[in-house]
């Protein structure tokens, strides 16, 4: 049997240590719209860390949801890590975007 492809890594690498620092994301344009990261605040606990970062990233634009996560529970890939973030599909039908595409080749094939 070959290498295993997945392997669980006791060698966790965090963004950073320093424990006043988090990173914060917000929802724009309402609900089922995805997060986004828009930057990071220091706090000194994680309230003081959101009122923060409301001021910051939300004083232009309305937010559905202001998610503010400490620094050290983000969990970083490195380059050993690339190769298999970079592995597609083998299996086209599952993507999101196959049924469409399987749409259009079929209108294609009809057309000719």
């Amino acid at each position: 049997m070959g290498k295993p492809r997945w392997r669980w890594r006791s060698d966790v690498r965090t963004i950073d240590d320093d424990p006043k620092a988090y990173e914060v994301f917000v929802q724009v344009g309402g609900s089922g719209k995805p997060l986004q990261y828009v930057g990071s605040v220091r706090g000194a606990d994680p309230i003081l860390a959101w009122h923060a970062a409301k001021e910051v990233f939300t004083r232009r634009e309305d937010c559905t949801q202001l998610w503010v996560v400490p620094r050290a529970a983000v969990i970083r890939s490195d380059a050993e890590d690339r190769i298999v973030l970079s592995k597609g599909s083998a299996r086209r039908y599952r993507l999101a975007s196959y049924p469409s595409t399987r749409r259009r080749m079929r209108s294609r094939s009809e057309l000719a």
